[in-house]
């Protein structure tokens, strides 16, 4: 094993723990943030009708009354797999995402000011490849997890426009781990864990024009977050090292709008589209001083993608209402960086949901099925030791996903 292999395996492995975690063709962003919104095909930015707002479009908190504490889960199950690879070649790890939000207005229910705070994981991934699989030299596990605190303030100016805007605390956390050709001796083993702060800010607008017609519309700020950490190599008995390193992440703006139309008191409709600049992620740098990783470059060269949502709601009575949503989204990852970490696709996402709700209590439940159609990819430049590439071939993508939220009213 040479100096240069040993180079671009650690490069490699800090890139891709730093930045290119579980499928989705939404890069390793996390759009489902509460059962309501999700069971929507997440057509809720023009609603956003509960403390979820708080990511959705802080305008809308100014619809709630009180405080009301809203808290759930999503429990994803993805399994993506490149044909012919066998069992090592496929992933389906199960992850789970929480989200919790508070919003109050302190007992002044007529006061036109609302306040909130949410915590949430916008951000983040969970894989795992088996240790002697296809891309052990790429990685065997990976996670990032990105925690959002976001304190958030509305203002109602009158019966049709209201405002919100949140400060982003974001929290982010990765680790990988990976094999290290050494022949002839057995592999080694290279891992890498960092952490690191940022903070960016969210803004949203809610124009109801008439009680059958809403307009939203919702800004996420870019941010970018250092990680700071680890980098160790082991191939015992030759080589054991430990650098500390270093690379910023810059993570994307997005813009959300989203169209409410109510034919009647009980049925909703809604069209939304997001827009996220993925562009910003091109190059990353990787620094550690006194290593052979110092000033390692690595090429994401990300493309912009838009997300397609459309929703429906009814509601059957006081207590029962159903929800049902389509999501498309836009491929995110073009072949020349394409890696096994994220073997992005377009993508089509549809949801079912039913929430019962009393005058003090609620809670929604959704079910979400997405897939991708097969890509094919050829020449990417996730290669192995040999030179082989190893992602190469036809990838199979699907996932379920079931999300529970509950909330307090007082």
């Amino acid at each position: 094993m040479n100096k240069h292999t040993c180079r671009m395996i650690g490069a490699v492995a800090l890139a891709i723990g730093t930045g290119m975690p579980e499928v989705f063709a939404l890069g390793f962003k996390n759009p489902d943030q509460d059962a309501r919104a999700t069971a929507q095909g997440e057509a809720f930015v023009a609603q956003a009708d509960d403390a979820s707002a708080i990511y959705y479009n802080p305008g809308g908190l100014t619809q709630i009354q009180g405080t009301e504490v809203t808290g759930g889960g999503m429990v994803n199950f993805p399994d993506f797999q490149l044909k012919g690879a066998g069992s090592g070649g496929e992933m389906n790890s199960m992850s789970f995402i929480p989200h919790l939000y508070l919003s109050t207005d302190f007992g002044a229910s007529k006061s036109p000011w609302r306040f909130g705070v949410g915590v949430n994981v916008p951000y983040g991934n969970r894989a795992d490849y088996a240790p002697n699989g296809p891309f052990r030299y790429i990685l065997t596990s990976d996670a990032l997890q990105v925690i959002n605190i976001q304190p958030t303030v509305a203002y109602k100016f009158n019966e049709h426009l209201s405002l919100g805007a949140g400060l982003n605390i974001y929290d982010a956390y990765s680790g990988l781990n990976s094999h290290v050709p050494a022949a002839p001796l057995p592999d080694g083993h290279a891992h890498f864990n960092g952490d690191g702060l940022a903070l960016g800010a969210t803004a949203g607008l809610m124009w109801k024009i008439t009680p059958q017609h809403t307009i939203g519309l919702v800004y996420r700020s870019p941010f970018t977050v250092t990680l700071k950490g680890n980098a160790d190599v082991s191939v015992p008995p030759v080589i054991k090292t430990s650098n500390s390193a270093q690379t910023s992440i810059p993570f994307p703006q997005s813009v959300a709008a989203g169209y409410a139309f109510r034919p009647v008191p009980k049925l909703k409709l809604e069209a939304d589209i997001e827009w996220t600049d993925w562009n910003t992620l091109n190059n990353v740098v990787v620094h550690a001083p006194g290593s052979g990783l110092n000033g390692e470059t690595i090429h994401f060269n990300w493309m912009d993608s838009f997300f397609y949502e459309f929703g429906v709601q009814y509601d059957v009575n006081q207590h029962w209402t159903v929800r049902g949503g389509y999501i498309y989204s836009q491929n995110t990852v073009p072949n020349s960086t394409f890696s096994p970490t994220l073997p992005d696709s377009e993508r089509h996402v549809f949801s079912v949901g039913l929430g019962y709700t009393t005058t003090r209590f609620s809670v929604d439940i959704a079910y979400q099925y997405s897939y991708s159609p097969d890509r094919t990819v050829s020449s990417s430049p996730a290669r192995i030791a040999n030179g082989l590439t190893a992602a190469d071939g036809t990838w199979e993508t699907s996932a379920n996903a079931v999300l529970l939220t509950t909330s307090l009213k007082f």
